[in-house]
């Protein structure tokens, strides 16, 4: 069981977006420190299921109604976040504004032309494969990675501020610069993503329905992210297009490409050796994943 979070570092909260994500951050603060106020700005609907479950105290019709905030969090798609941080710089003040982004470089750019002195880029490494805030929950960052990517003047109490912050949801955070992160993250997050896609049509456009029927527990596992919506993935692997072009290579590098090279067995033993030395690596460092 998870220890009780200390005091909380901030004591009003802003929350732009209340998807999974920023949902999930509403109704982790809530557990965690039922006295801090969130506000929050989305669709009168989706603000509405929030109040109802008790994780919003406030509604914002807009991004000037957070002034005066301690946090603000940027939880909306990756273009938008872009789009929204001159407005954001204006409303700032002294309010410490991290996003939710799964892309860095882009953001980290668009927040370096604006006057945002305490911005830092943020990435909880958690999700589902379905979408919105009827899927989120206070539980969704416990022991997951939240990856902090500071700008180029880091306000090193903003930082200590966030990671207490996500500390108290049970979560890991770790620091990394923007071209580390989105290179890491084409290979163990966005890769995957194409992956599970590619594996869903190519089977299915091969076996249809009734052969899909056959298959066992590992195709399910490996196709659950098929089902993620392509309007939450338009903007990521845009911002990312390089580095998730590069591993789909490296990845296709791996596969066999001639019947003979899947008829010789040192290739198959060393190949699957390799992997599972890799395997029992990820089992070590991500202990879950076993």
């Amino acid at each position: 069981m998870r220890p009780p979070a200390g005091p909380s570092p901030f004591g009003r909260i802003g929350i732009v977006g209340l998807g999974l994500i920023g949902g999930s951050v509403a109704a982790a603060t809530r557990a965690a420190w039922p006295d801090v106020e969130v506000i929050a700005l989305d669709r009168p609907d989706v603000l509405a299921e929030a109040e109802a479950r008790s994780i919003v105290q406030r509604r914002a019709r807009s991004l000037d109604e957070f002034a005066g905030v301690d946090l603000l969090v940027l939880a909306t798609p990756v273009p938008e976040i872009i789009n929204q941080l001159p407005a954001v710089a204006r409303i700032a003040g002294r309010a410490v504004v991290t996003d939710v982004g799964s892309t860095k470089r882009s953001i980290l750019r668009a927040a370096g032309q604006t006057n945002l002195t305490r911005f830092i880029g943020g990435h909880p490494v958690a999700g589902r494969e379905r979408s919105g805030l009827g899927h989120a929950g206070a539980d969704l960052f416990d022991r997951q990675p939240w990856l902090f990517v500071p700008g180029l003047s880091p306000d090193e109490g903003s930082l200590q501020r966030l990671e207490t912050f996500v500390r108290g949801f049970g979560a890991e955070p770790h620091r990394m610069d923007a071209e580390t992160h989105d290179k890491t993250m084409a290979y163990v997050s966005h890769l995957p993503q194409l992956l599970a896609v590619a594996l869903m049509n190519t089977a299915g456009a091969a076996v249809g329905e009734a052969g899909l029927s056959l298959s066992g527990r590992a195709f399910g596992e490996m196709t659950r992210l098929a089902a993620s919506p392509a309007e939450m993935w338009e903007g990521i692997l845009a911002t990312n297009a390089d580095y998730v072009a590069e591993a789909a290579v490296a990845m296709a590098n791996e596969l066999p490409t001639r019947e003979a090279r899947l008829g010789v067995a040192q290739w198959v033993e060393r190949t699957f050796q390799q992997a599972g030395e890799w395997r029992q690596r990820l089992a070590h460092a991500r202990p879950e994943t076993r």
